[in-house]
């Protein structure tokens, strides 16, 4: 009996630590789209419950050319790499932070072509001609060519 214990313990443990690698995953169109539903609803609950599930969410960003490489507003990450996507109804601009210095440090603004996995952090606006901004949290960036 306490061997099951300590199984079924240890079993529990392993499935909390990753529960990340579980996570869906979901293309920067979707994530629109769902912020897109989240501004038609009147109801805060939904969107208060929307945000959450999102937060829930890994992002996929792919062949997005580096708009920028900045010093990061985010107290946890160093730096933050900024690409602009395409979408329907403006530029959507993301805001991707990594812990990845070697490869950050790589990246050339204008030219560099990557792809991006990470957590969704959450949306915001500012006064400019962006659709909306997402920020990406604990993004692993893949280099894919150099322009």
């Amino acid at each position: 009996m306490k061997r099951l214990v300590v199984v079924l313990t240890v079993l529990a443990s392993f499935t909390l630590s990753c529960s990340s690698f579980f996570k869906e995953t979901l293309n920067l169109k979707q994530v629109v789209a769902k912020k897109e539903e989240m501004d038609g609803a009147d109801n805060p609950a939904y969107k208060f419950l929307a945000a959450r599930e999102l937060a829930q969410k890994r992002v996929r960003i792919e062949n997005a050319i580096v708009k920028d490489v900045i010093v990061s507003g985010n107290i946890d990450y160093e730096f933050c790499v900024l690409v602009s996507v395409p979408y329907e109804k403006g530029a959507v601009d993301c805001y991707i932070y990594s812990r990845d210095l070697k490869t950050v440090s790589g990246l050339l603004k204008g030219k560099t072509e990557i792809d991006a996995v990470g957590d969704f952090g959450r949306f915001f606006t500012l006064l400019d001609d962006a659709y909306t901004k997402v920020e990406i949290l604990n993004a692993r960036i893949t280099v894919l060519k150099e322009k």
